[in-house]
């Protein structure tokens, strides 16, 4: 058995930057602080990668 820290929450959808944004600060909060900058550029690449979905769609939109 491997022995981790978890961390449950519950979002409230109704405000949902917010609340990710408290989720991402508690998160940094309980990892050591060598860890972050990796999570946090895994976080950056996955929002990149959303956004970029969004590109098309306003391309076609203007066309």
């Amino acid at each position: 058995m491997k022995a981790r820290a978890l961390l449950e929450l519950t979002l409230d959808l109704a405000n949902p930057a917010a609340e990710l944004t408290d989720t991402i600060s508690a998160v940094l909060g309980s990892i050591p602080p060598g860890q972050r900058e990796s999570v946090l550029r895994s976080l950056d690449e996955a929002v990149g990668v959303a956004l970029a979905e969004f590109e098309p769609q306003e391309t076609e939109a203007a066309a």
